[in-house]
């Protein structure tokens, strides 16, 4: 498929599949003077990366309009005009008692059919179609509290990093793409989403216990000021996170993207390091860093603090 970046209109044939692009000279990041067009590059670009870590897997649609600078929203139904092609999974949604027509995607024609709905992010779930309660993927989300800095949540993700090798168990880090880090444990798909919250909250009280001063698990303002929050409650049925190797909405064009735990343990890395017009390069010299998280684990008991 040929970059469309500048091309106002353009009709391309993507694995056997002929797709309209339209308004792809909108500009979509006016600090950087990016366009839809960019985004839709960027993502056939990096597609071999970043396909592995959709495929299977409900997904959930954000479309942004306007660009980074207007409104956006969630679209968990496909709309009427989307083209059957698509593979889709109808998800029966007990709180709203009726089947939503979710996407699912598996291949280069889809992604690039999203990034056609202006959908800047990529929004996975952490379980797959096939298993949907039962996730393969364990998210500690390290957000840092009012008075911290990305510094912060790398320091924390070192700490955590230790105490989940204690627990014998692999784990890898990755931005958020904003100001947070997110740590993935790769599971059997044998727990629950309820098991794995309670797992995670648990981890997260034992490295409060023993970083006090530094990590909390409550939510409540006054407690996450000057700490990093383990947020474990995005570890559910129907949550979704942000890819690794997504654009995010930001006014610099953030990308999610895998660290090293050498590079989480220097502390020298920022959010701003990676974006759409970097990430490329370093994806060619470091390869996919998650890879691995096909291989699944079995979570021990953890001994939580006070």
């Amino acid at each position: 498929m040929r970059p469309v970046a500048r091309a106002p209109e353009a009709r391309v044939e993507v694995e056997g599949r002929t797709l309209e692009l339209h308004h792809t000279d909108k500009v979509f990041w006016p600090d950087l003077g990016l366009t839809k067009g960019d985004l839709i590059d960027y993502y056939v670009e990096v597609s071999p990366y970043l396909l592995p870590h959709l495929k299977g897997r409900p997904f959930i649609m954000r479309p942004f309009p306007n660009g980074v600078g207007g409104r956006s929203y969630f679209r968990w139904n496909l709309p009427d005009y989307a083209p059957p092609w698509l593979h889709r999974w109808p998800y029966e949604a007990k709180t709203e008692e009726r089947v939503i027509d979710m996407l699912v995607v598996e291949g280069l024609p889809e992604l690039v059919w999203v990034a056609n709905q202006a959908a800047i992010e990529m929004h996975p779930w952490l379980s797959r179609t096939d298993d949907p309660t039962h996730p393969d993927v364990v998210l500690f989300d390290l957000d840092p509290g009012p008075g911290l800095d990305f510094a912060g949540a790398l320091r924390v993700a070192a700490w955590l990093h230790d105490l989940l090798n204690e627990l014998n168990l692999r784990s890898y880090a990755k931005t958020s793409g904003k100001e947070g880090l997110h740590v993935l444990v790769p599971v059997e798909r044998r727990y629950t989403f309820r098991e794995v919250r309670a797992w995670v909250q648990g981890v997260g009280r034992r490295l409060s216990a023993a970083h006090p001063d530094a990590v909390t698990t409550d939510k409540a303002l006054a407690k996450r000021r000057g700490r990093v929050l383990v947020d474990y409650s995005q570890n559910g049925l129907g949550k979704s996170i942000a890819s690794a190797y997504s654009v995010r909405a930001t006014p610099n064009a953030a990308v999610s993207m895998p660290l090293t735990w050498k590079e989480v343990a220097a502390g020298k890395v920022r959010p701003g390091d990676f974006t759409m017009l970097t990430v490329p390069k370093r994806l060619k010299k470091v390869g996919d860093l998650l890879a691995p998280l096909a291989e699944g684990q079995k979570l021990p008991e953890v001994e939580q603090g006070n």
